[in-house]
């Protein structure tokens, strides 16, 4: 992505109506079990089958949307990560950049001692500021990995409520005849199953990489230990 806008509206993409199906997958849900239970009588000792098989798809469509309502909730923190990291580098590793002094007449017509102590402290300088260059840039590179991973579970999670309402209106319980349903249900249970089994194992794959990011904060930490920047600061061209 070349700007935050454009990573930002990429993930609003993936919110956009999330909620809304995560609505309409229960109430397909709960208008299947509404009809199953207008034909419990004639379904018989079916329902022995029908019903584990309906707590089963009930247990994966809740597990889902408590993921949703999780993402959800941390929308507002991802999007911050996401504009904090390119104002890395438009704030803070740019104009440090700028700052960087160049030599002028004055070095060469300046002697002495003074002069002496003015080029030791202008050399320091410079090297903090490419040293604090390098640094913002790995903060920067830093906070987008960590924003992109949410981009990528948003968008596998995503995929996920599709594919589940997708399977409620294909398979259509709530619409099937007396003889069709212990199918139905049965066919609905394997292809949800399958679709969690599916959706755990990328999301796990994601949060992996995720943790493995986060884990970076100490070399992020350690960022500040550097003989350009003597004790942790910036030197200093007048100390008293």
């Amino acid at each position: 992505m070349s700007t935050s806008d454009e990573m930002i509206s990429q993930l609003n993409d993936k919110f956009n109506g999330l909620e809304d199906k995560v609505v309409e997958c229960g109430d397909k849900y709960n208008a299947a079990v509404q009809h199953i239970m207008n034909w419990q009588f004639m379904l018989g000792p079916a329902m022995f089958l029908i019903k584990p098989a309906m707590d089963e798809i009930r247990e994966h469509l809740a597990k889902v949307g408590q993921l949703v309502q999780t993402a959800v909730t941390h929308h507002a923190p991802v999007v911050s990560l996401i504009v904090q990291s390119f104002n890395w580098v438009a704030k803070i590793q740019a104009p440090v950049n700028g700052l960087a002094h160049q030599k002028t007449d004055l070095a060469y017509q300046w002697e002495g001692k003074a002069a002496a102590k003015y080029q030791d402290k202008v050399t320091a300088q410079n090297d903090a500021i490419k040293a604090y260059s390098a640094k913002s840039d790995n903060v920067s590179k830093w906070l987008m990995e960590i924003a992109q991973y949410n981009v990528e579970y948003m968008t596998k999670l995503a995929e996920v409520v599709t594919s589940f309402l997708g399977q409620l209106v294909t398979v259509a319980i709530e619409t099937a005849t007396v003889i069709e349903i212990p199918f139905a249900v049965d066919k609905l249970a394997g292809a949800i199953g399958q679709l969690a089994t599916d959706m755990m194992n990328n999301l796990v794959g994601v949060a992996e990489r995720f943790v493995a990011a986060l884990s970076k904060v100490r070399e992020l930490m350690s960022l500040m230990t550097d003989t350009a920047l003597p004790d942790r600061a910036w030197p200093q061209a007048v100390e008293g």
